[in-house]
């Protein structure tokens, strides 16, 4: 009898995850459809609307050079029926792979923690990962994009490219670092050479926060991990270094053009603070930017000791950093490029602190000694979370609609 009762709820549980497997993929499916007309529009103009980066690699198919993985890869999609559809549905692959790549995310640093959590609510928190922006606040910030730090951008299909292999390489990153001096398996070691690759390729800006990371986390490994004989460590370091060669190759390449005589810039310089000059309220746009995970992690401090977790944060230090002090010099000076490294740091912290929220949530220890305390703090971080999402979608529904993204 208790062995039939527990078979009952064991496929009872089946049943439900897979409804909710179904609604998970259906609206995938509908997210595909709307995203792919939406991509159409902007690789044509529609009605004069719909202005993006997209337009600019769409109408200029051959003629800009391979720096860039989209200015490859669109005349080659191009060609196949000799129309923009099939940009259309490729940016389109590309957003919902980043929202199956959020998922995996989620779901390791969950299980690194041994937390168990329902398959639907990783499924949720994939989706707020990538529906999430900076608070719109109606009369006191009323911005979606511009004068914000965004974590996404819809216009871009190089920075769409970019996050979705960036959150690939952190997942294997992760993956391997976790056991990197007991075994290293080289289908994850490819893979994550790959993926750094790609996302180099997609834009640089992921090397340029993922390099300075790794560099502090292999020395601090080199000088703490004394269980190891130092050669063994040595050997360790390098072989998971060295899936950033090619991508670092790559970049040296790319800097050589970028910044040569024939490149649209002039070279890099030093001007802190620059692009917040315009910005009234700094501390007012950077809290309204990150205010869901400024206060997980200011109640999750003691995760910071986790290796994973310094990863993440450092990667954003250095993608704000870049942001706050370096410049393209030239007619590029207020281009931002060196913004995309911010944006795909804070967009990984944000799936981090989801991570963390969702296991405060399940740990009955998470201020157990303050009743009052935990549940101000869930209704806190709950109302940030829907600040977060509502704009976001609110700001999604101008953009297919066709308005600019510049808001």
């Amino acid at each position: 009898m208790k062995e039939s009762m527990i078979t009952k709820s064991e496929n009872e549980y089946i049943i439900s995850a897979r409804k909710t497997d179904f609604a998970y993929v259906g609206f995938l499916l509908c997210l595909f459809v709307l995203l792919a007309e939406f991509f159409y529009r902007q690789t044509i103009r529609y009605n004069d609307a719909y202005i993006s980066d997209t337009i600019v690699y769409a109408q200029n198919l051959g003629k800009l050079n391979g720096s860039r993985m989209i200015a490859w890869l669109f005349p080659k999609l191009h060609a196949i029926n000799g129309g923009t559809f099939e940009i259309a549905v490729f940016m389109s692959l590309v957003v919902i792979a980043t929202i199956i790549a959020n998922y995996f995310l989620i779901d390791y640093l969950l299980q690194r923690e041994k937390c168990s959590v329902e398959r639907w609510k990783i499924q949720a928190l994939s989706l707020i990962g990538l529906f999430s922006s900076a608070i719109y606040v109606p009369g006191i910030y009323e911005h979606f994009y511009m004068k914000t730090w965004p974590r996404y951008a819809w216009h871009s299909p190089t920075q769409q490219s970019m996050v979705l292999f960036s959150v690939i390489s952190l997942i294997l990153f992760l993956k391997i670092y976790d056991h990197y001096f007991e075994r290293i398996r080289f289908s994850q070691w490819l893979g994550l050479t790959a993926s750094i690759f790609l996302a180099t390729w997609s834009k640089p800006n992921f090397m340029m926060i993922l390099a300075p990371t790794a560099v502090i986390v292999f020395i601090a490994d080199l000088i703490s991990r004394r269980e190891y004989s130092l050669w063994h460590r040595i050997k360790r370091i390098v072989m998971l270094g060295c899936t950033m060669i090619p991508a670092g190759l790559f970049m040296i390449g790319i800097s050589m053009y970028e910044y040569g005589d024939d490149g649209a810039s002039e070279g890099v310089g030093i001007m802190v603070g620059y692009f917040l000059r315009n910005i009234d309220h700094p501390a007012v746009m950077i809290f309204l930017s990150l205010a869901f995970p400024l206060v997980v992690i200011a109640f999750n401090l003691r995760k910071l000791k986790d290796r994973a977790y310094q990863i993440i944060c450092s990667m954003t230090a250095f993608g704000i950093a870049e942001y706050l002090t370096l410049v393209e010099l030239g007619k590029t000076i207020n281009h931002g490029n060196f913004g995309w490294g911010r944006e795909v740091g804070e967009y990984i912290l944000f799936l981090a602190a989801l991570s963390m929220a969702i296991m405060n949530y399940k740990d009955p220890d998470f201020l157990s000694g303050k009743p009052v305390v935990r549940k101000l703090y869930f209704l806190l971080i709950g109302l940030l979370l829907a600040g977060h999402v509502l704009s976001q979608l609110w700001y999604f529904q101008l953009l297919i609609r066709g308005h600019l993204y510049r808001m």
